[in-house]
């Protein structure tokens, strides 16, 4: 056997090996989804936050609350920002029907000044499966006088 014959049977080998493992491998939460039917639903408490009038450079810190109404575990897939200045911090499990959990966003308001709006869509294996959470405030300058 030459050196390309035993390079070509260890590729073969692996690719083998990696299928195998790729067909076998579930994981505990692909095994638990099995145990349901129907589907997530996600429910929550509110959608829009306003912070009210903030100053510049203020981080300030909000947490979406909701709830899996469906009857199959609901998976957050994904949250997408329209900017860096917000962040969004979830737990990545899957959320059991009728169980609680959160979506804990902050906000940085550097650069910003008068009225913001920004938007967190939530993306998930819910019927809905995107949802737009809102936060608004007014930036106030730092270098404006008080009446």
């Amino acid at each position: 056997m030459n050196l390309s014959q035993k390079i070509l049977t260890i590729i073969i080998i692996f690719v083998v090996w990696i299928n195998f493992l790729s067909c076998t491998d579930k994981t505990e939460e692909n095994k638990q989804s099995e145990n349901y039917t129907g589907n997530a639903k996600i429910e929550f408490l509110d959608t829009i936050h306003d912070f009210g009038i903030l100053k510049e450079n203020e981080i300030v810190e909000y947490t979406f609350k909701y709830t899996n109404t469906g009857t199959a575990p609901l998976k957050i897939k994904n949250i997408e920002t329209d900017c860096g200045c917000t962040i969004p911090k979830y737990d990545k499990k899957s959320v059991l029907p009728g169980e609680k959990a959160r979506i804990k966003v902050t906000f940085d308001s550097q650069g910003f000044r008068n009225n913001i709006y920004k938007t967190i869509t939530v993306k998930s294996n819910a019927e809905t499966s995107k949802i737009k959470l809102i936060l608004t405030a007014y930036i106030k300058n730092n270098k404006s006088l008080d009446y």
